[in-house]
């Protein structure tokens, strides 16, 4: 056993190594720090007015930044400050029910006007459109509210993919 324990002194580092993979820190990026993000509550400029989707929007946004390892939210100090507005929305049917005339799937689509501002960014901001879809199916039991759930998580992802891209950031 004695013998064993200087080999196995050597060999941990090159386990450790392998199992967690080189560079990777304790927050999985390399070990740098998370961003500090501040978010004001979402503009809504949709034409025609939906009130409160920008509600959603803003309340989807501060959970997807609480999950995400690469941002932080932040009142005051942040590196990135984050300006959005929904600019975007619709719902057409895409199917119809033959027999009833029922919408069967019916799609539903976002565009968010992004701006991050920050002295990471060259010139100090950007500004990016994102815009995403999906779609649910009532005769299948998919209500509208998941599919508005699915549709604001992947905006918020594509928001704070903005924010947090390392490579629109570099000089």
């Amino acid at each position: 056993m004695q013998r064993c324990l200087p080999l196995l002194l050597v060999l941990l580092p090159v386990i450790s190594g392998c199992v967690w993979g080189p560079g990777i820190g304790v927050d999985g990026f390399g070990g740098g720090a998370r961003r500090k993000v501040s978010l004001q509550t979402v503009e809504n400029r949709l034409f025609p007015h939906r009130p409160g989707l920008e509600y959603e929007l803003t309340q989807r946004l501060k959970e997807e930044i609480a999950g995400d390892r690469r941002l932080v939210l932040s009142e005051g100090g942040a590196d990135v400050r984050l300006k959005v507005a929904l600019v975007r929305f619709s719902e057409p049917n895409l199917v119809e029910d033959l027999q009833t005339g029922a919408p069967a799937e019916i799609l539903l689509r976002a565009t968010a006007q992004v701006e991050a501002a920050g002295d990471a960014f060259p010139g100090g901001l950007v500004k990016r459109k994102v815009t995403v879809s999906t779609s649910y199916a009532p005769g299948l039991g998919d209500s509208r509210r998941e599919g508005l759930d699915r549709l604001w998580r992947d905006l918020a992802r594509e928001i704070l993919d903005v924010a947090a891209d390392e490579e629109w950031s570099s000089p």
